[in-house]
């Protein structure tokens, strides 16, 4: 359930427009835990990672719908994804930002979903290809230097030429919520 939630959040926030020249890199996480104890009074969460071992202690805000539905032994499940993809940017493209978040609805488990996108449209300069270093230009016309990690980041900015537009788009995304065992 939450994998589809957060590939929904991704792909709202990704935009897709079918151009062959881009490069993109993302990363995900997922932690499995355990509800050891809930305290009602203080809004008190403990939970037992699965994969560490170890405990941690969350006090769920009053935006946690259907508090009163966790109990010791639920299962939770967190998803997160960061991500970077470069492309072409589309003719009159400006910066932009967008934030997604939803939560369950009331009478469901318990969880919740957010992630939020930010484009920003540069002007190529160059590219050193010896040191994995592009300079671009930022919408107020300052130059800024981005060090490309990525064997895909790096056929892709030595391929552009001075002048070209391009959109760095940065997403990031979480899901958390009680799931079925």
């Amino acid at each position: 359930m939450f994998k589809h939630l957060l590939a929904v959040v991704i792909l709202s926030l990704a935009p897709v427009y079918g151009i062959a020249q881009s490069a993109e890199r993302s990363m995900t996480m997922e932690v499995n835990a355990t509800v050891r104890s809930v305290d009602a009074e203080t809004r008190t969460i403990v939970l037992d990672n699965e994969t560490t071992g170890q405990s941690e202690i969350i006090v769920a805000g009053p935006e946690i719908i259907n508090f009163d539905q966790i109990e010791a032994g639920d299962k939770v499940k967190a998803i997160y994804t960061l991500g970077i993809a470069a492309r072409m940017a589309m003719p009159d493209e400006m910066d932009s930002a967008v934030e997604v978040d939803g939560r369950a609805m009331e009478g469901e488990k318990p969880g919740a979903l957010t992630g939020t996108a930010v484009t920003l449209v540069l002007e190529f300069v160059s590219f050193d290809n010896d040191a994995s270093i592009a300079t671009v230009k930022d919408s107020d016309g300052m130059e800024q230097m981005i060090d490309v990690k990525s064997d895909a980041g790096r056929a892709f900015a030595s391929e552009l030429k001075a002048g070209d537009m391009v959109a760095l788009t940065f997403a990031e995304g979480l899901a958390v919520g009680i799931v079925e065992e």
